[in-house]
């Protein structure tokens, strides 16, 4: 697999040819995916590792029993896992992988051998928002023991792998969200961290209706570039109105 798209599809807004989605169970990640399917890319594939495993579960029963007790399965196992579905969808949303450093340093090696670009998406979310959205829920495998033992394996693992991601800028990019916040908002966030990151001038050349202001020497941030733009937006609503 020296490049698993042989450069025939197109980078995820030009810069990205995959998105990793990180943060505890219960943190918001589905419900991201889902409002990134609706309203941002329709055709995205995304999958997690939790019901990746659930489906093994059903024909492997040394799975099933990691899973039902709530025990992370072998980067081994969990590494093949990620090979094969990088293979299989280019441009997709991986949910829960990598969990470990270890985990990470083997993405790295497998990024850099077939030369992709990875947007890292990292859902931060109170244990007490948690546990009430996990409950609500009512999975199975949502006991509250198996809670507290996801829950301290993110705590004691999950660092560690932020720090390899944040430090391979040749490899990673990285956006951090708010999972407290209602799903409405944190999709917001998600779309203005995803503006600071295009090329905002590409954006200029490529809009529909031409933009009504001016640039100004002072303003040298891409903040600025987004500020003027949703500006822009709402000064037209406002005409409008």
């Amino acid at each position: 697999m020296e490049n698993a798209h042989e450069n025939e599809q197109t980078p995820i807004l030009g810069k990205w040819d995959f998105i990793f989605l990180l943060g505890e169970s219960g943190g918001g990640k589905g419900t991201l995916v889902k409002n990134i399917k609706k309203y941002l890319f329709p055709d995205i594939y995304a999958e997690s590792m939790g019901d990746i495993f659930r489906k093994k579960s059903q024909t492997d029963p040394d799975i099933k029993r990691l899973t039902d007790e709530g025990i992370l399965i072998g980067d081994e196992i969990v590494h093949e896992i990620f090979k094969e579905f990088v293979h299989n969808n280019y441009g997709g949303i991986i949910d829960g992988y990598p969990r470990n450093r270890n985990q990470t340093l083997e993405a790295v090696k497998l990024l850099k051998k077939i030369g992709w670009r990875v947007l890292v998406i990292d859902i931060h979310c109170r244990m007490e928002t948690i546990l009430e959205r996990l409950f609500s829920r009512g999975r199975p495998d949502d006991s509250l023991e198996i809670m507290y033992k996801r829950n301290l394996a993110h705590k004691t693992l999950h660092p560690a792998v932020m720090e390899e991601i944040r430090n391979r800028h040749d490899v990673f990019d990285v956006i951090d969200l708010d999972g407290n916040k209602g799903a409405d908002m944190v999709f917001s966030e998600l779309l203005l961290s995803l503006l600071r990151y295009v090329d905002l001038l590409d954006l200029y050349d490529k809009a529909p209706k031409a933009v009504t202001f001016k640039v100004s020497s002072e303003e040298t941030t891409i903040d600025a570039a987004i500020n003027r733009i949703l500006t822009s937006i709402l000064l037209d609503i406002q005409k409008n109105m």
